[in-house]
């Protein structure tokens, strides 16, 4: 977990049990194992619908028993809070909770709820429970360190996510949610750092901070300012490299330069990713090559990279130079 407000967006998409055409699955006294597990994966299927008033219809019959099973009740407090009704929401946790002390996602839920409420200390006891009932899920330290960085405890929450980043060394996303956290909470140096750190694992962290209101405080500040004007990537040793530059030269008004490599490389054939960084001096997309379109001293560059190991040095030759001729071909319309 990253955060109260981003734990709650998650806790939006727990799953949710949606009845079908308003009919129960299985009649209220003593469902079976099957039947509960066959009204989980219902609802599991139906996880982005958002139909909270079809799930409280569903699930209130089956939860009315003392003995009701822990995963329904669960599921059934998801729907309430859904609809709105967190206290509601609240008291069927803990009738989970009270069922099967075990079931460390109703931990999870109850400690959204808490920060809700400002309950930081309640929330962080219940991460704690969560922790010991599974000690190496990979979440635990970002969740105590989020919930300590609420509570104004700097240093403890620096160790606990020390600890989830030794554990994901490699992971752009852990650096990232580390980030978005120290932006929440107004620790500005923190979160460029950790911010750069997601970017050199993958550069596309820096597009996506661009876009999260979690950064928006930090946006104005020069730090970060350089950081998303700066194309900090390093070809790798031995990847393929090649640029060509064009008469029309780089600007964000019409983006002329800019439209004709997308439409040449859909004319290519080249598949890419349809989220595209833009900025006042370069541009990047993300497919089967990286390509960047940038500003040059004679005019528009193209550069086109890719690693050595996704084709042949005959393949690359005969991609790009397709690409560029594509490229003239639409800047001439």
């Amino acid at each position: 977990m990253l955060s109260a407000r981003r734990f709650l967006l998650r806790l939006a998409v727990v799953g949710i049990l949606v009845a079908v055409a308003g009919r129960p699955l299985f009649a209220v006294s003593a469902p079976t194992k099957e039947q509960v597990a066959a009204a989980a994966a219902k609802a599991q299927e139906l996880l982005d619908a958002g139909q909270a008033d079809e799930a409280k219809t569903l699930l209130g019959p089956l939860v009315q028993a003392p003995t009701a099973d822990a995963r329904l009740l669960l599921l059934y407090s998801s729907a309430l809070i859904l609809a709105g009704d967190n206290d509601a929401g609240r008291q069927q946790i803990e009738r989970a909770l009270k069922a099967d002390p075990s079931l460390r996602q109703a931990w999870l839920h109850k400690a959204a709820l808490d920060l809700v409420d400002r309950n930081y200390d309640g929330a962080y006891a219940d991460f704690l429970a969560a922790q010991k009932i599974d000690p190496a899920a990979s979440d635990n330290a970002l969740n105590l360190g989020a919930v300590l960085l609420l509570q104004g405890k700097l240093q403890p929450a620096n160790e606990q996510f020390q600890r989830y980043l030794q554990a994901n060394p490699s992971s752009a996303d852990a650096s990232y949610l580390v980030a978005t956290n120290y932006a929440m909470a107004g620790y500005n140096a923190l979160a460029t750092q950790h911010l750069q750190n997601a970017i050199a694992l993958d550069e596309r962290a820096r597009l996506r901070a661009r876009v999260d209101a979690n950064f928006a405080a930090l946006a104005k500040t020069p730090a970060l300012q350089q950081v998303l004007a700066t194309d900090s990537y390093i070809l790798p040793p031995g990847a393929y490299r090649a640029s060509q530059t064009y008469v029309v030269q780089y600007e964000t008004d019409k983006h002329k330069l800019l439209n004709a490599v997308l439409d040449a490389m859909r004319t290519a054939g080249l598949p890419f990713d349809a989220n595209v960084e833009v900025t006042s001096d370069w541009s990047l997309l993300w497919g089967e090559f990286r390509v960047k379109v940038s500003r040059g001293a004679d005019g528009g560059v193209v550069e086109v990279t890719a690693p050595a190991d996704r084709m042949t040095p005959q393949q690359w030759q005969e991609r790009t130079q397709k690409l560029f001729r594509e490229i003239l071909v639409h800047l001439a319309v």
